[in-house]
């Protein structure tokens, strides 16, 4: 069994590989930088540009704005070979398009996700180093958060374009994701607990409900996984796989998000 692992890791890597360069090189990430540096400076720091300030612009940079260009990036990478009708092609290479689609879900998912863990570094970095108002700071659990937000968005991509297939779909698949979770789970007092999105902030004028990070973390990482298996298992033929192997990381992550919320 080790031997075969070994084996499945080996063809993996280079494929995961090339689809994290793909991701880094897409024209979607670009802007990135550019909408970031321009909303940190129209933005009219009350206390000034002080070091809190920019542990708070960290915050919002990489779980706020980062998600929605990692989903459009991610979508636009895994719909590639549709768009250039080159799926025909692909299916004759050694590579089954499960194996593709796993290299996919990994190569979108793991270089956000260490970006975001670097990202949560600096930010316990800076609190080390300065004191953060305590309404803005963020704990260790909630500092976790942020490499699954990233990740996450990634793989909504993914799943996005290999179920949606149609023109759109990666608009579909962000307001469902986004603008749906906030206008449905804003309806209960718990809803931010249910949403792909960070504990340590709230939308508009929602009063921040108390709860449990570290199981918030789980959650997250459950729906992960849930995405992923749903993008690999896509096909009609794979589909009792994704019901034996999904239905219970899906029934886990209900569970951890049940008890996620006080």
């Amino acid at each position: 069994m080790t031997t075969v692992d070994t084996a499945v890791g080996r063809r993996l890597a280079p494929l995961t590989g090339w689809e994290a360069r793909r991701l880094a090189r897409h024209p979607v990430l670009w802007p990135l930088p550019v909408v970031i540096v321009v909303t940190s400076a129209l933005d009219g720091a009350t206390g000034g540009r002080t070091i809190g300030y920019w542990y708070g612009t960290i915050f919002v940079a990489v779980a706020f704005f980062s998600p929605m260009f990692v989903l459009f990036a991610a979508n636009l990478v895994a719909s590639g070979a549709r768009r250039s009708r080159a799926e025909e092609m692909l299916n004759v290479t050694p590579a089954t398009d499960t194996r593709r689609t796993w290299a996919m879900c990994l190569g979108v998912a793991l270089p956000p996700a260490a970006v975001g863990a670097v990202a949560a570094g600096a930010m316990a970095f800076i609190d080390s180093v300065s004191n953060i108002p305590p309404q803005d700071l963020q704990s260790a659990g909630e500092l976790a958060q942020i490499p699954f937000i990233l990740a996450g968005a990634g793989l909504l991509g993914v799943l996005g374009a290999r179920w949606l297939t149609f023109a759109g779909g990666a608009v579909v698949t962000f307001v469902a994701a986004t603008l749906g979770g906030v206008v449905v789970f804003g309806r209960f007092h718990s809803g931010m607990w249910w949403m792909w999105w960070s504990t340590g902030a709230t939308f508009e004028d929602q009063v921040r409900v108390p709860g449990r990070p570290w199981l918030h973390v789980g959650y997250l990482a459950g729906l992960c996984v849930c995405a992923a298996l749903a993008a690999v298992y896509r096909d009609r033929a794979h589909w009792p796989r994704l019901a034996a192997i999904g239905a219970p990381v899906l029934a886990a992550t209900l569970v951890v998000g049940w008890f996620q919320v006080p």
